[in-house]
């Protein structure tokens, strides 16, 4: 999944979920990712930028 995304000093205080519709949460850099959750259905987001595009990578965890 690719999309234009801008990274954390660009994005709006929450991105919402795909899934359930509910607000992520920024939770760490890890590897030169950002990465956001959704604490309802754990989705996860990595955001990164290669070389001019951002990049999401989107997975699954349990939820918190």
């Amino acid at each position: 999944m690719r999309k234009k995304t801008p990274l954390i000093k660009d994005l709006p205080e929450e991105i919402q979920c795909t899934s359930c519709l509910l607000p992520m949460q920024y939770q760490t850099k890890i590897q030169d990712k950002f990465l956001w959750q959704c604490f309802k259905c754990g989705k996860k987001y990595f955001v990164f930028k290669n070389h001019d595009n951002y990049v999401i990578e989107a997975t699954w965890s349990p939820p918190k």
